[in-house]
């Protein structure tokens, strides 16, 4: 397997079930994407994202939840920050994809800085969703592409051509996982990456995200081998 994308749900009822405040709840769940990069590792995927913050959590959570979130990725940020943390160790380059402009500017900066740090590492592109919805990239991709069409940017025989080629140009990231893994007992995609995950396998969970453990990843890597993949034949 080459790519894999995590919908790591169950946060929130993770703290109500152990009656945890919410702030630790999401520091475990924070703590286990650093879990799941070591696992990636082993088992050689070459690419991982994950969807920290959907667009409509930002746009409907309470600001002392977002205050909450923003204090703990600023925090997960600064450590990466440091020379001996766990994304160099792993050799990880991280990319963010979502509207990140409507993040707080602070948090913005720590995360370009970030980007920018990681780079040159090649053995895991880790890609990480914030304020990002599914059916927002496509409204932004499909407008971003009308635009250059009506600029005279894109050929319409080369679009007609390979259409799907060029419209992936517009989308926040254009990495296809093969398997798509979401935590927290609920068997819905609720927008994540649809158009990149036209023939990704789907393998749900029904641990809470911060629950998942190293063999919940074993097995749902396990379903996905035994699969059979026919991309559309």
């Amino acid at each position: 397997m080459k790519s894999l994308a995590i919908i790591p749900d169950g946060n929130r009822r993770y703290a109500k079930k152990h009656g945890l405040p919410l702030e630790v709840a999401y520091r475990d769940g924070f703590k286990k994407v650093g879990k799941a990069m070591e696992w990636a590792r082993d088992y050689r995927v070459e690419s991982m994202s994950f969807w920290a913050l959907s667009l409509e959590n930002f746009q409907n959570r309470s600001a002392l939840e977002l205050r909450t979130i923003f204090s703990l990725m600023q925090k997960q940020l600064a450590e990466a920050m440091v020379k001996e943390d766990q994304v160099n160790e792993q050799q990880a380059q991280v990319k963010f994809f979502g509207r990140t402009e409507l993040l707080p500017k602070q948090l913005r900066e720590s995360m370009a800085a970030l980007e920018r740090k990681t780079e040159g590492n090649k053995k895991l592109l880790l890609n990480v969703g914030v304020a990002y919805s599914g059916q927002d990239e496509l409204v932004r991709a499909s407008t971003l592409l009308a635009a250059d069409m009506k600029a005279g940017k894109v050929d319409e025989r080369a679009l007609a051509s390979d259409g799907g080629k060029i419209f992936s140009n517009y989308l926040f990231t254009k990495t296809a996982p093969d398997l798509i893994i979401r935590t927290g007992d609920v068997q819905r995609l609720s927008g994540f990456l649809p158009y990149q995950s036209a023939y990704s396998e789907y393998y749900f969970s029904r641990k809470l995200w911060p629950e998942f453990t190293r063999a919940d990843f074993a097995k749902a890597l396990e379903y996905y081998d035994g699969t059979q993949r026919r991309f559309g034949r």
